[in-house]
């Protein structure tokens, strides 16, 4: 954890319809100095839609080697990497080539733009899953974000409903990849 991070508890209750998950979840996580709330509460909501036994968060911005969150094997192998941003296409390549999973959650203003400038470079990656968060939804749900909130994640048909605290909000999960 680096020098100078915050941190947060939160419970997550979990209903994801999409895939039969139901989970109540005591989860810890460190915001680097640098890190905004916007990408911490990606994070979250990442962590939710991709939940499984063994997911975990990795070493969050400062450490390249980690994933923000990922799921490793008992030999200590990941099985899944998940990435959150808008990261470096060469930086993808790499993950795609290593891991048999990857996923990645997009968001922010320069989202859409990111995605029509790098689309073609992205759909030849076939193992990625890539979806397209509501920046709007996110800023929204950020602000103000504090320890100790309860976060409600209901996914039914790809329509999140979202509740951070007191803040509700609905926005569709996006899937750019694999097309459908």
């Amino acid at each position: 954890m680096a020098r100078g991070s915050r941190i947060f508890k939160f419970k997550l209750y979990l209903s994801d319809m999409d895939r039969h998950c139901y989970e109540q979840l005591d989860l810890t996580l460190a915001q680097h100095p640098s890190e905004s709330e916007q990408r911490l509460l990606t994070r979250l909501l990442a962590y939710g839609l991709e939940y499984e036994p063994g997911l975990a968060f990795g070493g969050g911005v400062s450490s390249t080697d980690e994933a923000p969150i990922w799921l490793r094997n008992d030999f200590d192998e990941v099985q899944h990497w998940i990435e959150i941003g808008q990261p470096d296409l060469e930086r993808l390549a790499k993950l795609h080539k290593r891991h048999p999973r990857l996923s990645l959650y997009v968001y922010g203003a320069n989202a859409h733009r990111w995605w029509n400038q790098h689309q073609a470079s992205l759909s030849a990656l076939a193992k990625l899953h890539l979806y397209l968060l509501d920046n709007a939804v996110i800023e929204s749900l950020s602000e103000g974000l504090r320890s100790g909130v309860e976060v409600q994640l209901n996914r039914q048909d790809n329509l999140l409903y979202l509740a951070v605290g007191d803040r509700q909000a609905e926005m569709p999960l996006t899937r750019l990849l694999p097309e459908h």
